[in-house]
């Protein structure tokens, strides 16, 4: 139908032009907001992916998947270089609307003070988009009484796919408590900064630059209780997100390999959604969960239900070598 075809093009110009890939829990998925984020590693290798589902009570639903993979490439005195792989993926309606980005980030932090750490990141990435026409129905395929999908649809298209790269960069400063566990962490980024043309034909329509801001705090409140606040704020051509939340962690066992923390918060996209979610740390892993109530205008659509996301992390922390210690072969 040609129904059909007016909601792609109108999806395809709404992301073109204001939105692009977010996730709930960027605390636990940083670089889609700066490459700098590289740098703010627990350990000298990390792995993370996160699944978000969204709004499957409505004819056009988003499914996101993003995942990244980054480690310590070299390490000097108080200077630190990490390289990063990304993949983020979006499909979308029943033309399968896609939005596949590939992209290395490379990031260098270093240590001014004993508690303080600043570093700058930079990425590049393919982004391509993709729609499978043969899953969308015309209205020339209207055979009287039903529609005939082996009726021509007499709809012609310049192209199914295109492809472009995309360059973001970045800043950011943590600071960490010497003793305690008082932290912070603020970062800047700035993705699409070429405003690549991701259109199904040369001169189509070309990306918005997307300015991002976060910030993720925790306050020690007691020997295992901690209190955490974060926000974000990103705005990409008119659209504007902003999200803030708090949340307290428990710590419920501590030691070598047996470190176990819960952590629940409460988040406000405004204009949009209450999002409650929870976060397990478990040694090396990390497991958040999150769902979007939607309490915006679209809730007519979509009865409050938003989206589920879940986040998984590992982080290797190598253990350091005790004095006298000898060290032994594992067979």
């Amino acid at each position: 139908m040609r129904n059909t075809l007016a909601i792609i093009t109108l999806f395809s110009a709404t992301t073109v032009y204001g939105q692009d890939l977010h996730f709930s829990q960027f605390c636990l998925n940083p670089a889609t907001i700066t490459p700098a984020a590289l740098v703010i590693a627990q350990g000298d290798m990390r792995a993370a992916c996160v699944y978000r589902s969204q709004w499957q009570r409505v004819p056009v639903a988003y499914e996101t998947f993003s995942g990244s993979f980054d480690c310590t490439a070299a390490r000097t005195g108080g200077s630190l270089l990490r390289l990063g792989l990304q993949l983020q993926q979006d499909k979308a309606g029943d033309g399968g609307l896609a939005w596949l980005q590939t992209g290395l980030n490379a990031a260098v932090g270093q240590q001014i003070a004993t508690e303080h750490q600043l570093g700058a990141g930079f990425g590049v990435s393919l982004i391509q988009r993709r729609v499978d026409t043969g899953n969308l129905t015309f209205q020339n395929q209207w055979g009287g009484d039903s529609f005939d999908p082996s009726l021509p649809g007499k709809e012609s298209f310049p192209a199914a796919s295109g492809i472009s790269p995309s360059f973001s960069a970045g800043l950011f400063w943590q600071y960490r408590a010497e003793t305690g566990r008082n932290s912070a962490v603020a970062g800047a980024g700035l993705n699409h900064i070429n405003n690549p043309d991701i259109g199904f034909e040369p001169g189509g329509n070309r990306l918005s630059a997307r300015a991002a801001v976060y910030l993720h705090t925790v306050i020690q409140a007691g020997e295992m209780d901690d209190a955490v606040l974060f926000g974000a704020w990103q705005q990409m051509s008119a659209a504007r997100e902003v999200l803030v939340g708090a949340g307290y962690r428990r710590i419920l066992t501590t030691g070598t390999a047996n470190y176990t923390a819960v952590q629940l918060a409460l988040a406000h996209r405004t204009n949009d959604a209450l999002i409650p979610s929870i976060q397990v740390d478990r040694n090396n892993w990390t497991l958040g969960i999150s769902y979007d109530f939607n309490i915006s205008s679209f809730n007519t659509a979509t009865s409050g239900r938003g989206g589920m996301e879940i986040a998984l992390v590992w982080n290797r922390i190598p253990v350091p070598l005790q004095n006298n210690t000898r060290t032994c072969p594992v067979f």
